[in-house]
């Protein structure tokens, strides 16, 4: 498992990108994801050796408990086994917020989960089947 990317809920997803380049950030892909009959855009942007997603809304907020307010939201962790590191983090105590789901994108193919850890963070756990993601 490594960190691949963070997520992040912004108000304006325009000036956000180009706050972030002006800093020396890159964009690396702006696409609306289909997920659950909705679209989210989210631009994916490079920051050093790591990505950043971020979108006016997470397709998984509409499951929390609460308002997400915008900030950094969550933490995308590649796992070579979903199902392994999801019972993991099930049996550690994490709460699951959206089950194993197929998103396909210009991002490539992927299964994600959404869980939340025993302290609140939420955290996403994805197999990547194809890639299509440059690495940085």
């Amino acid at each position: 498992m490594r960190l691949w990317a963070l997520g992040a809920k912004v108000s304006d997803v325009d000036r956000e990108i180009d706050f972030l380049t002006g800093l020396g950030g890159r964009l690396v892909l702006d696409e609306v994801l289909p997920f659950e009959g909705k679209g989210y855009r989210i631009p994916l942007l490079s920051l050093g050796d790591k990505y950043l997603h971020i979108g006016q809304a997470m397709v998984y907020e509409d499951r929390l408990p609460g308002h997400l307010g915008h900030g950094f939201c969550h933490a995308v962790l590649r796992v070579d086994d979903l199902p392994v590191a999801r019972e993991a983090a099930l049996r550690h105590g994490a709460q699951e917020v959206l089950p194993v789901a197929r998103v396909e994108a210009q991002f490539g193919v992927r299964d994600v989960a959404f869980l939340r850890s025993p302290g609140g963070l939420l955290i996403e756990l994805a197999k990547v089947y194809e890639d299509g993601v440059p690495e940085v």
